[in-house]
């Protein structure tokens, strides 16, 4: 569709152009040619976002047959997603199947990327991006960032830029998924910040201190100010407590083992130092 805000070429001419109708009728239809290419480029541009965009799946692209079948149209749309996540400088990584549903994540990536840029180093920009990185969208149990200068008081605040990431283990059971989780930190973590993760049982996040911060009540009273007070000092001492003694939950099945399993899937602790692995 020709854009109705393009103007012709011979029309932006000077007046004097115009007083010899037939001069400028050849004038105008040699600059018609320049206005043929322009108009192709300008109906480019405003197809760009239908084509190349997060929407680029809802129509048919005009380089694939219609008879080419489901394969040749995903590997365009793959193509197609790859090309725009590409002038973000981001290439998606290989755990994202190429596949419908990895179509669909390529699609919500790009749909969010200029929000998740805008809120990088923010807490809640990582947690957003940790979640839709790893399809976690509409997890019941999200992961819990706590920074450790809300703790004061324990052997973690004394190294400053501090934090501890809670994940739930049951997502993150295949090693190399643990890994990926690990080097996402290491990789989108504001580079000022030492963060360590730890895969956590779910009903974790269920429980206090994660799942009940203190409020304070609108216009307080000062009972409620104290109360509240009460609350925060309450609520760090859990924190601490929950910092001092949370170690990642490991099932036995993924644990590290060296040659074969002699304990037969039985949680047996050989080296003597806690929890390792448990179920």
């Amino acid at each position: 569709m020709r854009s109705p805000d393009y103007t012709r070429l011979a029309a932006q001419l000077p007046a004097v152009y115009q007083q010899d109708p037939v001069s400028f009728a050849q004038v105008d239809a040699y600059l018609g040619l320049a206005d043929e290419l322009n108009r192709a480029i300008v109906e480019r541009l405003e197809d760009l976002l239908t084509g190349l965009g997060p929407d680029a799946v809802l129509r048919w692209p005009s380089a694939v047959p219609l008879d080419a079948g489901a394969d040749a149209l995903l590997r365009s749309y793959l193509a197609t997603y790859d090309e725009v996540a590409a002038w973000a400088g981001f290439v998606f990584p290989e755990s994202w199947p190429r596949t419908e549903a990895g179509l669909a994540r390529r699609r919500q990536f790009l749909a969010r990327s200029a929000r998740l840029w805008r809120r990088r180093g923010t807490p809640r920009g990582f947690l957003s991006w940790f979640a839709l990185y790893f399809g976690l969208a509409g997890v019941v149990r999200l992961p819990y960032l706590l920074e450790h200068y809300k703790t004061p008081g324990t052997v973690a605040t004394l190294a400053p830029y501090t934090a501890t990431l809670f994940v739930p283990a049951p997502r993150f059971t295949e090693w190399t998924r643990r890994q990926e989780a690990v080097d996402f930190v290491y990789r989108y973590a504001p580079a000022h910040v030492s963060m360590r993760v730890c895969f956590v049982d779910p009903d974790r996040f269920a429980q206090p201190p994660l799942s009940n911060p203190p409020v304070l009540p609108d216009s307080p009273t000062e009972a409620e100010l104290q109360a509240y007070a009460d609350a925060v000092a309450t609520h760090q001492q859990e924190l601490n407590a929950l910092l001092c003694s949370t170690v990642s939950e490991i099932d036995h099945k993924n644990g590290i083992h060296i040659h074969a399993c002699i304990d037969e899937g039985r949680p047996h602790d050989r080296l003597g130092v806690g929890r390792l692995p448990t179920t």
